[in-house]
């Protein structure tokens, strides 16, 4: 890059609770010569590229680096910096160009002519109606000095006044950021107009709607993505962050192995100190036979068997750790935790099951005297005495034994007390079985 230009500049903001701040935003951009309309030479600043955050000033002129540095500014031949007349606006072009040439914007100039004639007014000093105009385009045509001569003219006790001296005082210490003439000449803008866009795209778009209200922290994140969409840089924005997210995972997933492995040496040592109990036996509780008594409209529910498992009952670690090891974190007002997660939990689930007995070894359930109603299962029973020996014949050559194992693959079973008997192990073997009902009814 031949030719920079940089523009820093500040916006207002809203937090919650009536708060106001200033985000400080700089832009960059090349400058180009056009025509306009009238075929005179405009000076207009393209390739634009921003950077915004809410922070003070030495921050935001540290963290603006890595954009200086992405642009090159360091390396073009000749820089220029737009700006107003802010004191820290000039700490920060002696930190990335000391050697930029400095313009003070045409704009934030005329601000002030145009304030100090108003108070020189309210002075009781007549100014002709076109005394603005004629100020404003000796600044821009001529020289700042020519218009500082007239304003020497004044008399004393008007120079010293209230509201004059201090726009006098402004002008005459910024006289060198003033040769409009010159920065024209040579091919310099001498408006902030692509920082003031800025601002408006960047941060007033979204941050500054009617009724927005943010909190500090939520600030900085929006202004990043903000600058991804304007910038046009938004896929290497978003691989950047995912690469960040993916890192951040991954250490997180090795802190967590560190704290397993650092569990189960514990876990190891206190186990080696202590001789282990011994494994208590699965308990499984029948259920009763139904009474006869009349039903009162209640939903009766299955009593739950209650299996002793090893890994909940014997150990004093189930408290503190996980089955894999992993500590476990107790929450005031919650009840003790167990698992470290689902897949925990279902293993355990799946033990459990593992060591329920089968439902044959137990006391075959038989009504009440004097009951009606038929006993548990008699409905399958009737079922297997009406009709269905053709299809009982097939399915017992592959060696099944009923309520124990599947009558198709000859998978051991488990069988929940109070529910139906379990005959297939699984959906496909039950297919499997229909159709070869099918096969033998026709």
């Amino acid at each position: 890059m031949q030719r920079c230009v940089i523009s820093p500049d500040g916006a207002m903001i809203s937090l919650v609770h009536k708060q106001w701040v200033e985000t400080r935003t700089v832009a960059i951009g090349e400058p180009q010569e056009k025509r306009n309309t009238k075929g005179e030479t405009e000076i207009h600043v393209g390739n634009l590229s921003y950077f915004s955050r809410l922070a003070d000033a030495s921050t935001f002129t540290k963290l603006s680096e890595v954009e200086m540095q992405r642009r090159k500014v360091a390396q073009a031949q000749e820089v220029c910096a737009v700006m107003d007349g802010a004191d820290w606006l000039q700490v920060f072009t002696d930190k990335h160009r000391p050697d930029a040439v400095r313009i003070l914007d045409f704009p934030h100039a005329a601000e002030h002519v145009t304030k100090l004639l108003e108070a020189l007014e309210q002075a009781d000093m007549h100014c002709p109606s076109h005394m603005l105009d004629r100020c404003l385009h000796i600044l821009k045509h001529r020289d700042p000095h020519s218009l500082l001569r007239m304003a020497d003219r004044l008399e004393s006790h008007l120079a010293e006044r209230k509201g004059v001296y201090e726009h006098l005082d402004y002008l005459r210490k910024r006289e060198m950021l003033m040769q409009y003439p010159q920065f024209r000449h040579d091919g310099w803008p001498i408006g902030s107009g692509m920082v003031e866009s800025a601002n408006k795209n960047v941060v007033e778009a979204r941050l500054k709607g009617t009724g927005m209200h943010w909190e500090r922290n939520h600030v900085n994140p929006m202004l990043v993505l903000r600058m991804a969409v304007c910038n046009d840089r938004w896929k290497e924005m978003w691989q950047k962050a995912l690469g960040h997210h993916r890192t951040l995972q991954a250490l997180h997933r090795s802190e967590r192995v560190k704290q397993r492995a650092q569990a189960f040496l514990a876990v190891g040592d206190a186990s080696s100190q202590k001789s282990p109990p011994p494994p208590a036996s699965p308990l499984v509780v029948a259920t009763p036979p139904r009474s006869s008594l009349p039903s009162t409209g209640h939903k009766r529910h299955p009593v739950r068997r209650c299996v002793n498992s090893p890994h909940l009952v014997s150990s004093e670690l189930s408290q503190d750790t996980c089955l894999c090891g992993t500590p476990l974190v107790r929450l005031k007002g919650h009840r003790c935790k167990q698992y470290c997660s689902d897949r925990c939990r279902q293993r355990a689930y799946r033990t459990r099951h593992m060591q329920v007995k089968p439902l044959s070894l137990l006391a075959p359930t038989t009504s009440l005297p004097g009951s009606s109603r038929a006993p548990v299962r008699s409905w399958r029973k009737r079922a297997d005495q009406s009709g269905s020996e053709r299809a009982s014949c097939s399915l017992q050559r592959s060696g099944g034994v009923r309520g124990e194992t599947c009558l198709v693959c000859g998978t051991s079973l488990s069988q929940s007390s109070g529910g139906r008997m379990r005959e297939f192990c699984s959906g496909r073997c039950r297919q499997r079985a229909h159709r070869e009902r099918q096969r033998q009814v026709s």
